[in-house]
Order: structure tokens, then sequence, then C-alpha cells
């Protein structure tokens, strides 16, 4: 009978060994025995992967494994509506708790796209009094769960991997990308603002693009390219950013008062010698 590592286990789940753990505690998946996880036992980590992709509480997805008649409402938006209650209501560290129970209940590539990417949406869009200090709140929960996760992922063999922000359309987006990477078996290094270069040894370059990309910055990831690195565009708007009319007009503008310029000052110098001959 083949049995199959922890490692092995959470890469096909594609969830992190916390998460599994987790599970473990809730009595979703039976411990697995010193050779490691059987066949059955990888079914059912499945399973529960494809369970809490729609957002249910573990228990409630322990209780679906028990009876499979029983059907489930609420999910995704029950999960955004309490985080939102708590972002009004409660303490910051109630929020981190939430996030950080989130954040290792389900498989991380949920957590980010089913779960952060819609509450920061709807959060920027928010237009009432109290929406900056929401958003405030929930922005510093997602750098903490991002520590959290950094810290984790130091422990662990994971690939390392440099996140350059090329361009970003709000200041959380690519902090969430960073937890996603993290969740899938990377140690992320998140540059600083204007850091080109990486501090730390990297085996993976990713320039994240939310807002487009410059003629420069992409003229730099060509170069980079050619030179053999392992670098990559990503992020939602990988296209060429479009230059403002104005931009245009002053470039060309340019070039064309320097050829003046230059013109005034080669006819003055020719004016200069031709009177020099003649007297």
């Amino acid at each position: 009978m083949p049995y199959h590592s922890t490692d092995t286990v959470c890469g096909f789940a594609g969830i992190l060994p916390e998460t599994l753990r987790r599970w473990r505690r809730a009595g979703l998946v039976a411990t697995p025995g010193r050779p490691g996880y059987t066949d059955a036992q990888l079914s059912a980590v499945l399973r529960v992967r494809d369970l809490t992709a729609e957002g249910h509480r573990l228990c409630d997805v322990y209780a679906v494994m028990k009876w499979p008649a029983l059907t489930l409402s609420g999910g995704w938006a029950f999960r955004e509506e309490e985080m939102l209650l708590l972002l009004q209501r409660s303490t910051d560290q109630d929020v981190q708790n939430e996030m950080r129970k989130m954040a290792t209940d389900y498989c991380t590539e949920d957590f980010i796209n089913r779960y952060l990417r819609p509450l920061n949406l709807w959060l920027r869009s928010d237009l009432s009094s109290e929406a900056a200090g929401r958003l405030g709140r929930f922005h510093r929960s997602v750098l903490e769960q991002w520590r959290i996760m950094s810290v984790a992922a130091a422990g662990r063999r994971c690939v390392p991997l440099f996140l350059e922000p090329v361009s970003v359309t709000d200041e959380t987006e690519i902090w969430m990308e960073a937890i996603r990477l993290t969740g899938q078996g990377f140690r992320v290094e998140v540059a600083e603002e204007g850091q080109r270069i990486a501090r730390r040894r990297h085996e993976h370059h990713l320039m994240w693009c939310g807002n487009g990309i410059s003629a420069a910055e992409l003229q730099r990831f060509h170069l980079r390219c050619e030179s053999g690195e392992c670098v990559m565009l990503t992020g939602p708007d990988t296209g060429l950013r479009a230059v403002k009319p104005e931009q245009c007009a002053s470039q060309s503008k340019r070039p064309a008062e320097a050829g003046l310029h230059k013109f005034w000052r080669v006819q003055t110098k020719t004016r200069w010698k031709k009177s020099a001959r003649l007297a």
C-alpha cells in the first residue's frame, strides 16, 4: 500500500501544513500512522478541501461528512459579513484572531481570492463615514497575517521568491498576493519602495503589475529575461501603461526645443566667423 508524506498531501490539496493539522484536530481527517497518509486519507483530505471551498465552517463540514444528505447554507457571504461586523464593533486583536483562524481553516487560494480580495474591494468602495477606519484596521490585520505566515515559512523548506510591486491599485493587494504565494510553498521577500534587487537569494522573481507597466519597467523586464533570470510579469494588469497626452506633448516638445536651440547656436557661431573674416 502506498503512503504519502505531509508535504505530498499538502501539495495535492494546495493547503498549508497548519491547515492539515487543523483539519485533523477538527476530526475531518484521521491521524496518519508512522508510514504516512494512506490513499483513503488523501481522498478524505481532498474531499474536505472541496467542501471548505464553499466557505462553510469546519463544524458544518464535519456534519455534512457525517450526514451526507444535510444541506448547508451561507458560505463565503456569511464569513464576509462576520468580518465586517468585527471591523465595526470589535478590537483589532479580535479581527486579527478571526483572520488567523480563517487562514488556517481554508486553503490559502480560497482564503485570498474568495474572502480577502472581495472584502478589500467592498471596503474600498464604501463611502460611509466610518469606512476609512474599517479599511485601516483591515489593512493592519492583513499585514499581521502576512507577518505570521512569513515567520512560519522561514522554518519550512520553501522556494525563495522575490515579489516586486511594479504598480499597485491599493496598498493592501501586494500583501494579499504575498500571503497567497506563501500558501503555495514559497518563502516570499516583498520589495520595499524603490527596491529593485532582492536582499536574499531567490529562485523566482515576480514583477507585480496591479495597474499596468511603464515602458521603462517593461524594458527592464526584457533585459532581465535576456540575462537568464527567472522573472515573470504577474498581476491583474500586465499591459503597457498608456502615456498621458500631456506627457507625450512634453516629451515631443523637448527634443524639438533642443534641436531649435542647437540650430540657433550654430547660426550665431557662423555669423561671428563671417564677421571676423570680413573685419
